[in-house]
């Protein structure tokens, strides 16, 4: 990425992207832009802890796992200082740096983590499955919005992705850990 190795596989998709643009596919995509913003998921993680079915099963993990995504992502911003793509190409405003997503990064970890505390709290596997398949499609048009809005390359979705991935292990392996640790108690 920082030896410019990405710029062709970058402009294709960006060239793509933007060729797709409309006025009610901007429109859609621009919505679904900001559900990757951490003010969002951070409404979103506070309803789930105000509601007592789901306050310490989904509410409570749920945000620390978004308090670490934030946390993770701004300094990696500033370690690789990757300009955005040209003003003259957005439809939106953004500032900052490109490097990696941070919407693409955080919609990994969120809802990857609410994907995966459905599966482990829901009894209802039809409805679980359903809203895996949501979930997925929700982290993926993030993804894509953030290059059709013409602030991210794909190669800094991709590395949002990757980072997300990999913090999303982490925190699955701690809740396991936890988990297991509180069953024993009992």
């Amino acid at each position: 990425m920082t030896s410019g190795g990405v710029k062709g596989f970058d402009s294709a998709i960006c060239g793509f992207a933007y060729g797709t643009r409309g006025p009610v596919l901007n429109k859609v995509l621009i919505s679904i832009t900001y559900l990757g913003n951490w003010q969002l998921i951070t409404v979103l993680a506070m309803v789930l802890l105000v509601l007592p079915r789901t306050r310490m099963s989904i509410g409570f993990p749920f945000m620390i796992t978004s308090i670490c995504s934030v946390i993770i992502y701004k300094p990696l911003k500033l370690i690789f200082q990757r300009p955005r793509p040209d003003v003259s190409l957005r439809i939106i405003t953004e500032g900052g740096y490109s490097f990696p997503s941070g919407h693409a990064l955080n919609g990994l970890v969120c809802y990857g983590m609410l994907i995966f505390l459905i599966r482990r709290n829901c009894s209802n596997r039809r409805t679980a499955n359903i809203l895996t398949v949501l979930l997925t499609l929700l982290i993926l048009t993030i993804g894509w919005s953030r290059i059709f809005v013409g602030v991210h390359y794909p190669s800094d979705i991709l590395g949002g992705w990757s980072f997300g991935l990999a913090v999303l292990m982490i925190a699955t392996v701690i809740y396991d850990v936890i988990m297991k640790k509180q069953r024993e108690k009992r």
